[in-house]
């Protein structure tokens, strides 16, 4: 009777000291990107961009993460965990995240600097925008220094913002593209 007492006692203060077990977590979905490294991994959202990376001992990736494909990951502090295609989770450090709302919607802004394509725009507060190519009959004619009015759109085509121009009396679907 006392050893089996002894059993359920490390049993249970074994389950009691654990770390989280993998249904703990509060896993959320996303898409791996391409991150031009051999040893970071990127994760994007819909909100959020995770730039992540293996251990310091490691020499090569612990998992594939192939640019496109859906994965399933969870974050605490500065870890991140992820289950690979087996559903076997691997720890991974976070190094980076970024916010990809813009928060500063709304008029006041200013042209900056634009492509000559007409396919991207800086405003004054340096945040870059990739503009909808149908527009670009008109947005090829913008100018630095022209006013500018951010404001939220229905997704269409991954475009989440519409930028106008107050000056030419245009607008033109946008995306955000912060660094």
């Amino acid at each position: 009777m006392t050893r089996r007492i002894v059993c359920l006692t490390i049993a249970l203060m074994a389950a009691l000291w654990s770390p989280t077990v993998a249904a703990d977590r509060k896993w959320q979905t996303g898409t791996w990107r391409d991150s031009g490294d051999a040893r970071t991994y990127v994760i994007a959202t819909k909100t959020i961009r995770l730039h992540l990376e293996d251990g310091p001992r490691s020499e090569r990736r612990a998992l594939e993460a192939p640019a496109g494909a859906p994965v399933k990951f969870a974050i605490e502090s500065n870890r991140a965990f992820v289950l690979d295609r087996q559903g076997a989770e691997h720890e991974l450090h976070v190094v980076r995240t970024v916010d990809l709302n813009y928060t500063a919607t709304g008029g006041g802004h200013y042209i900056k600097a634009t492509s000559g394509d007409g396919l991207r725009v800086t405003l004054e507060d340096n945040s870059v925008w990739e503009l909808d190519p149908r527009s670009q009959f008109f947005t090829i004619e913008w100018e630095a220094l022209q006013g500018i009015a951010v404001r939220r759109s229905d997704s269409e085509q991954n475009f989440d913002y519409e930028i106008d121009n107050i000056e030419t009396d245009d607008g033109a679907l946008a995306r955000y593209t912060p660094p």
